[in-house]
């Protein structure tokens, strides 16, 4: 066979490609681009944004103290560690998608309303890459960042041999007196916990401030909802005093022989987190 033989039977044998106008390409089932409908969305994402309602200067005379675990973020929602008897984060940043949406604008709510400033009384504050997490996730909230943090003291050791969590408690509240023994012009102020601060009015110390009546005790796995935000408001606006009959002080004895954990609590005796 010669070669123009050849050449003729590839020729016949080799379909040409075929051109069909009625089969498109792999993303050809979506709309074309619309400018000015994507310029829309545009707009009612930044409207949205901006219809939040305005905050108020930063009032330095009123503070929310503010724990993370169980209050702007669920309890078991990350990965967590015990670093010297502390329960923290595994990772040292965390995603804003971890964090509570609701909670996080029952927190702005506080604010918007009364204009107070954020101290962190959490166990995050001894990580800066753990603050500056939390300060990005109010940043996302356009929510003021973080004013301070409290300082951090030991628990007491009569305390702690017999209830951990009692001390821990207790060290809370003492952290708490000290940021605002510092700051004498603070005037109201309001702890959001997952903590019960009875405990810690039942072992306080003269000069360690009365807890119970200035917070607000959530749910450590629904966080702060719009209940808890509208008491915080009630407590910041409308400072209660200090009670008139001090509470007769709970033997240790007696509260070893307590349930360790509130209801509904993740926590453990054992592991120091918040």
């Amino acid at each position: 066979m010669g070669s123009d033989e050849r050449a003729k039977k590839k020729a016949k044998i080799t379909p040409a490609p075929v051109v069909d106008d009625a089969v498109g390409g792999l993303y050809d089932f979506l709309p074309p681009p619309d400018p000015v409908k994507d310029e829309a969305a545009k707009a009612a994402a930044v409207k949205n944004h901006l219809s939040r309602p305005a905050l108020p200067p930063p009032d330095k005379s009123r503070v929310i103290f503010l724990d993370v675990d169980g209050v702007i973020l669920p309890a078991g929602s990350i990965d967590m560690i015990v670093v010297d008897g502390v329960t923290l984060p595994a990772k040292s940043h965390v995603k804003e998608s971890d964090f509570s949406a609701q909670a996080m604008g029952s927190l702005r709510a506080i604010v918007q309303q009364t204009g107070a400033t954020i101290v962190l009384s959490s166990e995050w504050r001894r990580g800066d890459d753990l603050k500056s997490s939390i300060n990005a996730v109010l940043k996302s909230q356009d929510i003021p960042s973080i004013r301070d943090s409290t300082p951090i003291f030991h628990p007491r050791p009569e305390i702690q041999k017999v209830n951990a969590i009692y001390a821990w408690c207790e060290r809370r509240a003492r952290e708490i007196g000290k940021w605002l023994k510092d700051h004498p012009e603070v005037t109201a102020w309001v702890a959001l916990d997952d903590l019960d601060f009875d405990w810690a009015d039942s072992l306080r110390q003269a000069g360690t401030p009365w807890m119970k009546v200035r917070s607000v005790h959530t749910n450590d796995r629904i966080c702060l909802t719009d209940a808890d935000a509208a008491e915080a408001v009630r407590i910041l606006l409308n400072p209660p005093a200090d009670p008139k009959v001090p509470q007769r002080p709970i033997s240790l004895q007696a509260q070893n022989s307590v349930p360790l954990m509130p209801p509904g609590s993740g926590r453990s005796c054992c592991s120091l987190d918040s």
